[in-house]
């Protein structure tokens, strides 16, 4: 006679090491359906411990020969990684087998990633430990120093277009700390909704920017963060929703006659300036050039009582957020009048002017009267 055991045992009760070597057997995209089954999954899969098995780091200031022999074994291999460091002496030359490597690696990590992280500063492509990671893997590809010598040109030039080629469905992609001198190389994205340009800013700094424009057609939101006047002119979205621009210029109708040639039919617009000395006034009067504008964020520059004085009594603003301006009062002329329709007024990180005092921070005491005013309009000094 047999006899039959009821086991209490659970996949619960496994302990940690051998639920990691059970979830090795798991592709990278089911572990992240797995990290979605329980809390303890979850915990597992982003634990430290766990999260370094899909890390990986190469040097490649080893021997041609063992360079050779490293990128047989990487083509080889079926691992997936989310994490790639690649070590290198900058000052060596860039040769076929290193730049086998790096291309390998970008092809690795962007083959299923719909999000890359793209940053020059220290030669290495590498990704952040988050929940949003493997969702989408970032690649994140750094070389500052090498920035002005042949061997960054070239290796930065051979990464993008590296990247342009494997991730043609790519659909986020960031772009930090990197001189582009052909911005063409984004063409082949087709797909992307999500563009940011942390640094657009020719090698040599009188070229002129390329004409025509560059077409993105799916392109949602654009970002272009210290940049000079002209980088607008490297883009033309006609189905942009979002347009972020960090601008070093300093004269504020010029900016906006190189935004408006290319972007207009944006519904949120964000212009951050580094000089005070903007006429924001001017820029109100621009804002009839975009018909479907509900949303403006305004930044860095002095805010007279009048500035709304050539905006448009026609327009659809519904919110107006102000980030580290100065106000000479919040009782901006022509508010009610010029702002109907507005349901949001933010004053976030911005100073008000005292006579006696000077500028200080705008206090929750300050926009009181604001919020009498504006019944229907939420006031706030924060904005996320």
């Amino acid at each position: 006679m047999c006899a039959t055991y009821e086991s209490d045992l659970h996949f619960d009760d496994l302990p940690f090491e051998l639920v990691c070597e059970i979830f090795d057997y798991l592709p990278l995209r089911d572990v992240k359906t797995a990290s979605s089954v329980c809390q303890r999954w979850n915990a597992i899969i982003f634990s430290e411990v766990y999260i370094h098995r899909f890390q990986l780091q190469l040097n490649l200031d080893y021997s041609l020969p063992v360079l050779k022999q490293m990128a047989q074994l990487l083509e080889a291999s079926d691992r997936e990684y989310y994490s790639v460091v690649l070590r290198a002496n900058l000052g060596s030359p860039l040769t076929d087998a290193r730049l086998r490597i790096v291309k390998l690696m970008i092809r690795l990590l962007a083959s299923r990633s719909e999000s890359l992280y793209f940053n020059m500063a220290d030669f290495r492509i590498e990704s952040c430990v988050s929940e949003r990671l493997l969702r989408g893997r970032k690649l994140q590809v750094i070389d500052t120093r090498a920035k002005y010598i042949p061997l960054g040109m070239g290796l930065k030039e051979s990464m993008l277009a590296a990247i342009c080629e494997y991730a043609v469905e790519l659909v986020d992609l960031v772009i930090a700390e990197m001189n582009i001198n052909n911005p063409k190389a984004l063409v082949p994205l087709s797909s992307l909704k999500h563009l940011k340009l942390l640094l657009i800013s020719d090698y040599y700094p009188y070229v002129k920017p390329p004409e025509p424009p560059i077409n993105l057609p799916s392109l949602e939101n654009l970002s272009l963060i210290k940049v000079t006047d002209e980088s607008c002119h490297y883009f033309r979205v006609d189905n942009l929703k979002r347009f972020f621009i960090h601008s070093t210029g300093t004269d504020a109708p010029r900016t906006m006659d190189f935004i408006t040639q290319n972007i207009t039919q944006v519904s949120r617009l964000c212009l951050h300036f580094t000089a005070r000395s903007i006429q924001a006034e001017v820029i109100f009067g621009w804002l009839d050039r975009f018909p479907n504008l509900l949303a403006l964020e305004l930044a860095g520059v002095a805010l007279p009582g009048d500035v709304l004085k050539q905006l448009s009594p026609a327009n659809r603003l519904q919110k107006l957020i102000f980030v580290s301006c100065h106000l000479e009062t919040l009782q901006l002329d022509g508010l009610l009048e010029k702002l109907a329709k507005l349901r949001l007024l933010c004053f976030d990180g911005c100073s008000l002017f005292h006579k006696q005092s000077g500028f200080h921070p705008v206090h929750y005491d300050d926009i009181e009267g604001l919020r009498q005013r504006l019944p229907h309009c939420r006031i706030m000094l924060d904005y996320d």
